[in-house]
């Protein structure tokens, strides 16, 4: 599971396209949440929520990086910043406009896996958000010169995650873990790439992959669920397309061996990151590998910041396992003082072999579940932290998982954490991601 874990960890949640968007934030729906898939195949997920007068509206669309070709690498992050930008009904500029006139907010982010569209306003404007959500994301004339210049946009985009060394780092990462497979693919896209992608091209893509066969809509907050079923139904309705047709997606072959990437950037410590490949969002590993990665990387009592922060080697450290729909990476992380890399790499493979060898106590997994439950409390406080949580299974896995996480975490033993250490974290098989100063060692 993706988390937040201080400065390193937060940064690298630039993957998304979005700060702070914690893509999985797993924990139990509210109270009286349905489901209904339309007859056009359109996913619809509604959570009653009347703590307070507002709702959230997401759409999410089963398209990110992983679907591009080299050809169209970034058109996934292309499409998002276009499709508030004018419509067949809304000239450019008037859907922003309408939106402040309420006092609502509207974002997007993409990832390798998706995208997602979310605006949150005053529950009385519900059926106004509709229609300009559906407007936008279904009706997007991509007009040329926002097509170009949301270019511009991008390529300055770019050029601040070239400053951003976590960020940096996480791509370096995904880059030398993944040989075959398209999350390799940088969510940005390359400078040539967005440089040379035409509008045709960027029609091409919203046409395959913004149907309703490959969407989900999320609404959470101040609603009555059946009525809000009927009234996104009504504005969905018209809309067909067949589902995409995927071209099978390279198996990643397995990892043998130690593949290593060190780069030299702008930079004034080393940011370290070691990365096992680990399962997809189904497997039912999932539950041991995030507490297994509590227990090596969250909070002052974890055995990372026992062994690197404590005695100085290093300034941040951090663990997660990524849940993505295939394979993810769990992944260790550090920054240190430059001369202090190789020792702080020697140190997290030791705590590694400690585990894998000596297993974990009931203390650790206890602390680690505690931290867990906190986490998903945080996540889904808000209507748009639900709505988050709900439409990220609703796209890659299933609402059930959202439903069971909770007491399928918490059946997590010793043995169940030592297990898969020694399963997915195997010293002679990662990789190791450097970023280091100009004219490091």
């Amino acid at each position: 599971m993706r988390r937040g874990r201080r400065l390193l960890a937060i940064a690298c949640l630039f993957l998304l396209v979005l700060p702070g968007l914690r893509e999985a934030g797993q924990g139990a729906p509210a109270p009286r949440v349905h489901r209904a898939v339309l007859d056009n195949g359109l996913t619809v997920v509604v959570a009653e929520n009347r703590a307070a007068e507002i709702v959230s509206l997401q759409v999410w669309v089963r398209a990110g990086s992983k679907d591009e070709t080299p050809e169209t690498s970034g058109a996934a992050h292309f499409l998002e910043h276009m499709l508030f930008k004018g419509t067949r009904r809304r000239k450019v500029g008037e859907i922003e406009r309408e939106i402040e006139s309420i006092g609502g907010r509207v974002n997007a982010a993409t990832s390798r896996d998706f995208t997602y569209y979310w605006l949150v306003a005053a529950s009385r404007f519900f059926d106004r958000v509709l229609d300009l959500q559906v407007d936008a994301v279904m009706n997007s004339t991509l007009d040329a010169q926002e097509v170009e210049r949301e270019r511009r946009v991008i390529l300055e985009e770019m050029n601040r995650r070239d400053d951003n060394p976590p960020a940096l780092l996480f791509d370096q990462m995904f880059a030398v873990l993944y040989t075959v497979h398209p999350y390799r693919h940088r969510v940005l896209g390359t400078r040539e790439s967005v440089t040379g992608m035409g509008r045709d091209a960027l029609a091409g893509f919203y046409r395959t992959y913004y149907v309703p066969s490959n969407m989900a809509v999320v609404v959470v907050g101040d609603v009555r669920a059946e009525e809000t079923l009927a009234r996104v139904r009504r504005a969905y309705q018209s809309f067909r397309g067949r589902p995409p047709a995927r071209p099978p997606r390279p198996a990643e072959p397995p990892l043998r061996g130690v593949r290593r990437s060190v780069e030299d950037g702008d930079v004034r410590q080393a940011y370290l990151r070691l990365a096992f490949p680990g399962p997809g969002v189904r497997d039912p590993d999932t539950y041991a590998l995030d507490v297994l990665a509590t227990i090596l990387g969250e909070g002052r009592a974890s055995r990372l910041y026992r062994a690197l922060r404590d005695p100085g080697i290093a300034h941040e450290v951090d663990a997660f396992y990524l849940t993505q729909e295939d394979s993810g990476p769990i992944s260790v992380g550090a920054v240190v003082d430059p001369e202090q890399a190789a020792r702080a790499e020697a140190v997290i493979l030791e705590e590694i072999r400690r585990i894998r060898a000596d297993g974990v106590t009931e203390d650790e997994v206890r602390r680690a579940k505690t931290l867990l439950e906190a986490q998903v409390a945080r996540g889904t406080q808000t209507t748009d932290g639900m709505a988050r949580v709900l439409g990220y299974y609703a796209v890659l896995a299933d609402l059930e998982f959202v439903d069971t996480y909770m007491e399928r975490m918490r059946r997590v033993t010793p043995d169940d954490v030592k297990r898969v250490a020694a399963k997915y974290l195997t010293p002679q098989d990662h990789v190791v991601a450097v970023l280091r100063p100009r004219g490091g060692r």
